[in-house]
C-alpha cells in the first residue's frame, strides 16, 4: 500500500501558490475552500480527492504535481511558464498580450 505524504502535497501546494503569486486566501477563495483549511492542507492536513481536485484546477496544475512531485520540467506543455505569467495579468494586460499575439503570428517573419 502507498502512503500517500500530505506534507509535501502542502509544500507543493504552498509552492505553486508562490509561483502564481497568490495569497492563501486567493487560493481558497478560487478553489471555493476556507482558508483556514486551505492553510491546513498546506501544513500537511489529509484533504479528500474532492480538494485535491479543487487546488489542481484553482494553480492550473495536474494531479501528478501535487501528488507525485512531477516538476515542470518533464511536463509536456512548454508554455507553462507563459500561462503562469498570463495568470498573473489583470484583463487588460491580457488584453494588449493577447492582441500582440495575434499581429505577431500575422507576421511574415
Amino acid at each position: 500500500m502507498m502512503n500517500i505524504d500530505y506534507r509535501q502535497i502542502g509544500k507543493r501546494i504552498a509552492k505553486r501558490r508562490d509561483v502564481l503569486d497568490m495569497t492563501q486566501a486567493e487560493l481558497a477563495e478560487k478553489a471555493d475552500l476556507s482558508a483556514t483549511y486551505t492553510g491546513n492542507v498546506e501544513r500537511g492536513a489529509k484533504c479528500s480527492i474532492e480538494t485535491l481536485m479543487k487546488l489542481c484546477t484553482a494553480l492550473y496544475v495536474t494531479p501528478d504535481y501535487l501528488l507525485l512531485g512531477v516538476d515542470k520540467e518533464y511536463r509536456s506543455d512548454s508554455l507553462d511558464d507563459v500561462k503562469d505569467a498570463l495568470f498573473r495579468c489583470d484583463p487588460k494586460k491580457k488584453a494588449v498580450i493577447k492582441r500582440f499575439i495575434q499581429w505577431y503570428a500575422d507576421q511574415d517573419v
